[in-house]
């Protein structure tokens, strides 16, 4: 498999886990949840001030704060 077509997959991926984050906040009442699920759905859709970096998990970030 190619890098542009490894690329595309990933893209498609951190897609895919935005989507999932933004359902997610709108199925909580837990306000700090949503704020956080809105955030990390910015982050995986490159909205965020910077995009995420390739195969970046997240994890540091949930784990440490």
């Amino acid at each position: 498999m190619s890098d542009s077509e490894n690329d595309i997959k990933f893209e498609l991926e951190c897609l895919r886990l935005a989507s999932d984050l933004m359902q997610l906040s709108n199925d909580t009442l837990n306000p700090d949840l949503k704020a956080h699920c809105l955030r990390m759905a910015k982050h995986w859709s490159g909205e965020g001030d910077e995009p995420p970096a390739k195969h970046d998990t997240g994890l540091d970030w949930v784990l440490v704060h």
